[in-house]
């Protein structure tokens, strides 16, 4: 930075030695009473390459010695001012500027925040003749980041240095000026970078104005257009870099008394005095005017951490086991000694496992109940029990078991047994 800012200095220096005379009377000459304005217009801004448009409304106070602006949609907010005085001679001057942004950052999942951005720049020119100046300058932007969800936009700073000279052409068919500028700009994330720009305005008479201008930085490569007719102006910003614009269309309106309506009307000289043109309102009313961010939003430390955790396998909850079920139920023996119960039909295992059938107790009305192999438990599909000895009516009581839990008891009623 002390470099190229001190290549401007000696730049400065010899071509001021070389052509600097009085030029007071130039200057006064140059300017021709250019109408101080209120403009007052509507916006329509896209701020973000991957998301809509947003609309909102502006303002300008806009004389040679001072020049303040608002603008606001649902993005932003922005303010700036320009302060232009002469505290030596004439022929040579100084600019102030300042900023303030608020505006919304988004992430790639379409989340975003609001960041705050304050912004100063200074600069000095030096009028050589009344159609040639030069001029340096440099500005100082700081971005106050925020963190939100898994992403941060990082406190950042932002610097840059220019030498600037512009040159008047008086013609037939009206007045040009033109204008060219180099300098560094110097980011806190990523390489500083050379940066230049030129601008042609062109006055086809005193109310009406067409003008272009270009800027090259890496990530801010811009192009500008603009046109005014009397109180008609219209204004087009394209970031062919970011795939960002803003436009502004309105009226601007001339007075000699900001506070005496009639003296309001459309404004008969719009030709800007060479001072004002073109880097340092750039900087004041478009650059610094845009979030200075060259990490933009990225995700967290914490949220990359995250996601760069190796995958762990699903861990299965332990199966639930379902006890096994019965039924409780009559049978007639039919008047014989001997008769079997098959129950196979009445068990049941809902996670399909293999069953158990348990005697657990019996009765019968007279006489003893002989039960065959209920003692030694029956597996399988083949559940029977065949009772063997005693008379009457009886039960037999059992439950049902899968290895793992055990059924509550159910309970068959036999009738009719005869021995």
């Amino acid at each position: 930075m002390k470099k190229s800012l001190s290549l401007s200095l000696v730049l400065a220096g010899l071509i001021t030695n070389s052509f600097a005379s009085d030029t007071n009377e130039a200057w006064k000459n140059l300017n021709q009473n250019r109408d101080t304005t209120i403009n007052i217009y509507g916006v329509g801004a896209k701020v973000d390459a991957n998301q809509d448009s947003s609309a909102g409304a502006g303002v300008m106070f806009d004389s040679e010695a001072i020049k303040v602006k608002l603008e606001g949609t649902s993005d932003f907010f922005k303010s700036a001012a320009v302060l232009k005085f002469n505290p030596f001679v004439k022929d040579w001057y100084f600019k102030v500027g300042a900023n303030y942004i608020n505006q919304k950052m988004y992430a790639p999942d379409n989340t975003n925040t609001r960041v705050n951005q304050y912004s100063g720049a200074l600069s000095s020119g030096y009028m050589i003749s009344n159609d040639f100046y030069v001029e340096i300058g440099g500005a100082y932007t700081q971005l106050n980041g925020k963190v939100f969800g898994d992403y941060e936009v990082r406190d950042e700073t932002t610097s840059l240095a220019y030498l600037e000279v512009a040159k008047r052409w008086e013609s037939s068919i009206g007045t040009i000026d033109t204008t060219a500028n180099g300098g560094e700009v110097f980011h806190e994330y990523r390489d500083n970078e050379f940066s230049y720009g030129v601008g042609v305005d062109y006055y086809p008479m005193n109310n009406a104005k067409l003008s272009y201008t270009y800027q090259n930085e890496q990530n801010n490569i811009e192009n500008s257009y603009a046109a005014q007719y009397s109180f008609l102006f219209v204004e087009y910003a394209d970031n062919i870099s970011l795939d960002t614009y803003q436009v502004n269309a309105g009226v601007k309106v001339a007075f000699d008394n900001l506070f005496d309506i009639s003296t309001y009307k459309a404004p008969t000289n719009i030709k800007s005095h060479l001072s004002e043109l073109h880097r340092f309102e750039s900087i004041a009313f478009s650059t610094n005017m845009d979030i200075q961010s060259g990490a933009g939003v990225q995700k967290t430390a914490e949220a990359i951490a995250r996601d760069n955790l190796p995958d762990t396998p699903p861990v299965n909850p332990p199966a639930t086991n379902h006890a096994p079920t019965g039924e409780s139920f009559t049978v007639d023996a039919g008047n014989t000694a001997i008769f079997t119960v098959d129950l196979t039909s009445h068990i049941n295992d809902a996670d399909g496992d293999s069953m158990t059938v348990t005697y657990v107790g019996s009765g019968v009305s007279s006489g003893d109940i002989v039960i065959d192999n209920a003692n030694t438990g029956i597996t399988g599909t083949n559940a029977k029990i065949t009772v063997t000895t005693g008379s009457g009516n009886g039960y037999i009581d059992y439950t049902v078991t899968d290895g793992t839990d055990t059924s509550t008891t159910y309970r068959v009623t036999f009738n009719n047994l005869f021995n």
